[in-house]
């Protein structure tokens, strides 16, 4: 229970590695908030997981949409002490035939939107004197990936992101740090490999990447996130820390 009685925003909390993350963090002590653009099934997820959950509509690259979420938090709650931009939007697709709104989209949702939910809820934090911020990038922000231009070029955007506001940030008792996970078994993995013309062939390939020769699961990378989330890592401030089963200690 070492995050009882915390504030927690979990974007994009109800699926992937943001259910996991949820879910960790309740077992740990934690109330939650869940802005998710998919109502339905965030809704749905608050209900199974209890009365330490609860969720609201919101796409993080509309502003009112954050603002709305910023307030209600506040609200319901004294004070925010965690923060998690892990809402993101995929795309694999080669630089020349992405389209305008595909990159809109994608950098929109995982670069604009982290920025978005920090104007609008870190403040409340700097206020008090505490609270972590936990970004999810992607190996794609460390290294190059083919059909990658616009994902990686807003997953690299977030972790420069994190580090210059973690010097923003550096004498007002608030940390930021930035997750990156490796190829991990999710909804959004799934879907890339659904694109190749054998999906079975590309799991293995994946698995092949790591060094340790499996896909890393979501319950891992919740992992990492709470340990930033948690005391434990009063001393990170704009770490960025890979979860990637040894990719980019190749």
């Amino acid at each position: 229970m070492r995050l009882k009685g915390l504030n927690c925003v979990v974007t994009g909390g109800s699926s992937g590695i943001g259910a996991a993350t949820v879910k960790r963090f309740v077992e740990e002590g934690a109330q939650v908030l869940i802005p998710d653009i998919d109502i339905d099934n965030a809704k749905s997820f608050a209900e199974e997981m209890g009365s330490a959950v609860d969720a609201m509509k919101c796409d993080v690259r509309i502003e009112t949409d954050v603002q709305a979420v910023s307030e209600h938090a506040y609200k319901i709650w004294d004070r925010v002490d965690v923060l998690v931009n892990n809402a993101g939007s995929e795309l694999n697709q080669t630089y020349d035939k992405t389209t305008l709104e595909e990159w809109d989209r994608v950098l929109d949702t995982d670069l604009k939107g982290p920025w978005l939910m920090c104007k609008y809820i870190v403040p409340g934090m700097v206020n008090t004197g505490s609270g972590s911020v936990i970004n999810i990038s992607s190996l794609n922000g460390l290294v190059g990936f083919p059909l990658s231009t616009a994902y990686g070029s807003a997953k690299g955007g977030l972790v420069v992101f994190t580090r210059d506001m973690a010097i923003e940030l550096a004498n007002t008792g608030v940390r930021i740090n930035c997750v990156c996970p490796g190829v991990i078994e999710t909804g959004m993995m799934d879907r890339w490999t659904d694109l190749m013309p054998d999906k079975a062939e590309a799991q293995e390939m994946l698995k092949g990447t790591m060094p340790i020769g499996r896909m890393g699961t979501a319950d891992e990378v919740a992992g990492a996130i709470y340990f930033f989330a948690s005391p434990d890592s009063s001393l990170c401030q704009g770490s960025v820390l890979s979860v990637d089963g040894g990719f980019t200690a190749q």
